[in-house]
């Protein structure tokens, strides 16, 4: 019964379907193939005409490797499945949505005015950071912000339902994950009544990230209790690499006045409310003053390619923020895929912050499948005396991605960096600490997806008192976990030889 469930689910029929569609084109070209010469003659002309695009492609050279290597061996077929998959590229009508919310969103949150401050703020050798998030990730810092950090998302939720029961005028939520439970089902009755009392909400999820967890016409339902809800980019079974461009932000914003970010999605995993992996470690961050408005703006962007209308956004931005008398800067910022943004902005910015460290350098992720220009940041730096350590899950949640991480140590390990697995459970957290002087909380995982396809967030936090408990955070996982040792690291034949082989297609997950 759980088989037949399974495949007449959304998700069966759609991977069926799917599969359907490759069989077919499969068969096809085989068919034509070993039945008409000029076919094959016309094909392996395409075959050699995309390996010499992808070779001149300006992309990341190890994204090339799986493709060359399916094209090597399935000459033919690699060529059509390179054409139907490879393209990651945000639609044409989706970057004219995204560039019209982005100039209409800029005279409200740009100011140079303010970003010489920010730069006159910081010291001569972090100014960098900065200016790189302005020309890439588009918005820039804030002073005088309210910030404080969240070491496990039960606490960030019962902040989250206080803002949400405040709410007067607007309430602004995008999440990779709804799943309903005990913190979707808390935060779903407070939407409702503010619906009823007036208060505007715009929702946000991820069609495949909620795939197995809501109806796929669940947004209706929230519509008619009066959420203006959507799904990003919605799955439907058509063979394209478009579908990796998924919404991995989780953003909430309440009346321009209060934001929270960071790793925590909406579901009982996140609260400790459902122990299948052991203690669930995620961490984030809520936000009072000006940097809001950045959220707000970074939220509305995507919120609009998803609605596909134009919004009134100025009703949304806060124009008098209130100051809080707190040193430190706070610079939230997003990523996403080509062309949208030109660069991969989360990675550059953990190695614009490595190549700053002077003493130590700490950082978590779920995964560590990353490419060669952030393994030699991470070997460089060791190597020169600083203090690298990575936090990963000792517990996983996905066997393969797991045995993938793993296979990243040896090369780390014998360059100095240190490695702790997190034991009691599983560490969804992404977040930095570098020499207690700049950190970052946010989503993004060091993995090719975080890194190259999906939509992102997270905010570079500079000489603000939330450092002193982010690296308190630290200091706590640390004890409660193990260190990996080049004599405790062991993998078994087994693992090795699924590695090797698997290490060719690591840019695609």
């Amino acid at each position: 019964m759980k088989i037949l469930k399974l495949i007449f689910s959304k998700w069966g029929l759609s991977a069926l379907l799917f599969l359907a569609q490759i069989a077919i084109i499969t068969l096809l070209v085989i068919y034509l193939y070993e039945y008409v010469l000029w076919f094959a003659i016309a094909s392996f002309a395409i075959s050699i005409l995309v390996f010499f695009f992808l070779i001149n492609k300006p992309e990341n050279p190890e994204y090339k490797i799986p493709w060359l290597f399916i094209i090597f061996i399935l000459p033919i077929i690699g060529a059509l499945y390179y054409l139907m998959f490879s393209n990651t590229r945000v639609r044409k009508k989706d970057v004219k949505f995204y560039k019209d919310a982005a100039d209409r969103l800029a005279p409200f949150i740009q100011n140079e005015e303010k970003d010489l401050k920010l730069y006159d703020y910081m010291t001569d050798e972090y100014q960098g950071i900065a200016k790189y998030l302005k020309e890439k990730a588009y918005f820039g810092g804030e002073l005088k912000n309210d910030i404080k950090y969240y070491p496990v998302g039960e606490k960030m939720w019962a902040d989250m339902l206080d803002a949400l029961k405040g709410a007067k005028e607007f309430i602004l939520m995008e999440y990779f994950i709804v799943d309903p439970g005990i913190m979707w089902d808390s935060i779903h009755e407070i939407l409702v009544q503010k619906a009823k009392d007036g208060v505007k909400i715009h929702l946000m999820y991820d069609d495949v990230g909620t795939l197995s967890m809501l109806k796929s016409g669940y947004y209706k339902k929230l519509r008619k209790e009066g959420i203006d809800a959507h799904k990003f980019n919605p799955f439907t079974p058509i063979v394209s690499g478009i579908y990796n461009n998924r919404d991995h932000r989780k953003i909430l914003v309440v009346d321009g006045k209060i934001a929270f970010t960071g790793g925590i999605n909406l579901g009982d995993e996140y609260i400790n409310k459902n122990d299948r992996l052991g203690h669930w470690k995620d961490t984030g961050i809520r936000i009072k003053g000006s940097a809001v408005n950045t959220l707000t703006s970074i939220f509305f962007i995507n919120f609009t390619i998803a609605k596909k209308e134009k919004i009134d956004y100025e009703k949304y931005i806060n124009k008098n923020p209130e100051i809080y008398n707190q040193e430190g800067a706070i610079i939230p910022f997003g990523t996403g895929p080509k062309p949208l943004y030109t660069e991969q902005v989360g990675e550059a910015n953990f190695i614009n912050i490595l190549n700053k460290a002077k003493k130590y350098f700490y950082i978590t992720t779920p995964y560590l499948i990353i490419d060669n220009r952030l393994t030699m940041a991470l070997k460089d730096a060791a190597i020169r005396g600083i203090d690298v350590r990575i936090i990963t899950p000792h517990i996983p949640d996905k066997k393969l991605v797991f045995a993938m991480t793993r296979s990243s140590y040896k090369t780390l390990l014998a360059s100095g960096v240190k490695i702790y697995e997190y034991t009691p459970g599983f560490i969804h957290a992404k977040m930095l600490i570098c020499d207690d002087v700049i950190s970052f909380v946010g989503t993004i995982n060091l993995d090719y997806r975080s890194l190259t396809h999906h939509f992102e967030c997270g905010a570079v936090i500079y000489k603000h008192d939330s450092l002193k408990d982010i690296k308190n955070d630290f200091l706590n996982i640390f004890e409660i976990s193990q260190q990996i040792t080049k004599e405790n690291y062991k993998l078994s034949f087994k693992a090795k030889l699924a590695n090797a082989i698997l290490a060719i297609f690591r840019a695609m997950f």
